[in-house]
């Protein structure tokens, strides 16, 4: 069109309207080009750098020092993790260090669970030698100290009151311990309503502590008052398995089972509080191992069997889940929402998995198979250039040169003066001690309001973030003192005559040598 105006017998008016049009045309194509390209830009580096919210290989093993671990558990905030071994010992580590920071003997056999008090300062261990026990982390001395009729199956603070501890062993109902009552209360599921309801194999907590989840070998689900431990309401799974697992996101919005029949189930947990007594539910999402699914007799069925779950977790934003298989060390990694499966995760061949933890708030996964902590983190690239269009990357060693006026005060040739800053501002004082409140920790329906998150280490309340440690040096040199050679082979002549007013030979030891080194020190001072 444009190139045949010339062609045309027009006015030199209407060329000109064609040519705005055409210019208008062409910047707007061009806007939306640029745009589009500053989109792409920023997705890109999205996804780069921010995109993934789960680990993606392995980032290293802890070392418990020469223990078998077990099980393992986050505190609330992700900083301390407890590892319990089968041998009966307790190790805490420190996450960004990823050492030893404390570790004691709890029980002489092996610990199947852990539990963190909500503040870190107290931790529950559950034994197979029928007992439980509450410890304090900061001195590693025990509180309390409980022995049932059975193995301990698991034992949990509630999240809100850390005066009630719920506790679940092999064979009979769980019981909610209150240690300042000193008193201990069965949580019996009334047979009238039910008389096949199966015995307790798991329990829980939900986020605020008003509730108490349990899940029985018979597929039932059940939710009791935590204060009254009153029944409330009970579901049936679409399939009588025992259930192994259950869990509630952090949100507290969504419930999961993992169950003997090697699905894993998600359900909305307000919608199974209103269900009816008896009621069955379907869930949301049904996750499976469809991509190891195995012919279970190819000569009388063509029924297939997936593989079942050692344990399940989920990410801090209820957004994706993990399961261990039994068989291996694999981790599967599904989207809650779409059911897909999005990433799987492979050890060693041949260790067997234990327990599977996922980081309160960052995407890190714990994994203990074969007694090894393994940790899985994101694949991070560092892209400095992405942030600072300025940097530039190094591939060897290049001598800076500094330029004329970079560390001058004042640039005496530059165009236009530098805007002067007040003295005010340059002595401003910079508050580095006070914390401002994180609102990941932060809980709407109480008095959490993050003011005493700088842990104070001699008072005996207030988060426990971290425990101190001293470095261990592994071959520490000797005292210097004792370094020097004994002089009384030899003698030596030494001045100190600015104490002693004369010369005299005298036979020392190293001891008395810095002795006389400090006292000459302290007269040049005076």
């Amino acid at each position: 069109l444009f190139a045949c105006l010339m062609d045309c017998d027009i006015g030199d008016q209407e060329k000109k309207e064609i040519y705005d049009q055409e210019d208008t045309i062409l910047s707007r194509k061009g806007d939306k080009v640029e745009s589009r390209r500053i989109e792409m830009m920023n997705s890109e580096l999205l996804d780069k750098n921010f995109g993934v919210c789960f680990p993606e290989e392995l980032d290293g093993v802890l070392d418990t020092q020469q223990g078998s671990a077990n099980c393992c558990k986050f505190n609330r905030w992700g900083s301390l993790i407890a590892v319990g071994s089968i041998d009966g010992r307790v190790y805490i580590f420190d996450l960004i260090t990823k050492g030893v920071v404390k570790s004691w003997v709890c029980h002489g056999y092996s610990i199947t669970s852990l539990s963190w008090s909500r503040d870190g300062r107290k931790l529950i261990t559950a034994s197979n030698d029928w007992s439980v026990a509450i410890w304090d982390v900061l001195e590693g001395s025990r509180i309390e100290r409980q022995i049932y009729g059975s193995p301990v199956l698991c034992a949990m603070f509630n999240p809100r009151n850390d005066k009630h501890i719920l506790v679940i062993y092999l064979g009979a109902s769980p019981v909610l311990l209150d240690l300042e009552a000193k008193l201990q209360t069965e949580i019996k599921f009334p047979e009238k309503i039910d008389d096949q309801h199966g015995e307790v194999t798991v329990g829980t907590f939900d986020r605020r502590g008003k509730y108490i989840i349990t899940g029985s070998s018979k597929g039932r689900i059940a939710f009791y008052n935590a204060q009254t431990l009153e029944l409330i309401t009970f579901v049936k799974q679409n399939a009588t398995h025992q259930i192994k697992n259950i869990l509630l996101t952090r949100r507290g919005d969504f419930l999961l089972t993992n169950s003997q029949d090697r699905i894993i189930r998600t359900y909305k947990l307000d919608v199974l509080l209103k269900k009816h007594h008896g009621t069955i539910v379907e869930p949301l999402q049904k996750l499976l191992d469809i991509i190891n699914k195995v012919l279970f007799d190819p000569t009388v069925t063509s029924k297939y069997f997936y593989a079942s779950w050692k344990a399940i977790c989920v990410s801090n934003d209820g957004d994706y889940i993990c399961g261990a298989s039994t068989k291996a060390h694999s981790l599967y990694i599904w989207e809650r929402n779409s059911g897909s499966l999005i990433k799987m995760l492979h050890g060693t061949k041949g260790e067997t998995l234990h327990d599977v933890q996922w980081h309160p708030t960052r995407p890190i996964i714990l994994s203990i198979a074969n007694g090894l902590v393994s940790v899985w983190t994101q694949a991070h690239v560092e892209n400095w250039s992405a942030f600072a269009p300025e940097f530039t990357e190094l591939e060897e060693n290049v001598k800076y040169i500094e330029k004329e006026s970079e560390f001058d005060l004042e640039d005496e040739d530059a165009d236009e003066p530098a805007p002067q800053t007040s003295k005010e501002d340059d002595d401003e004082i910079v508050d580095v001690v006070t914390l401002k409140p994180n609102a990941v920790y932060c809980s709407s329906d109480e008095d959490d309001d993050g003011s005493m998150y700088v842990t104070d280490l001699t008072a005996k309340r207030g988060p426990l973030w971290f425990l101190p440690i001293a470095p261990e040096i592994e071959n520490p040199e000797e005292n210097p003192a004792l370094l020097l050679p004994d002089t009384e082979e030899t003698p030596n002549t030494l001045d100190v005559d600015s104490y002693s007013g004369r010369k005299r030979t005298a036979t020392c030891s190293a001891s008395s040598i810095i002795s006389m080194r400090n006292m000459n020190k302290q007269r040049r001072v005076k």
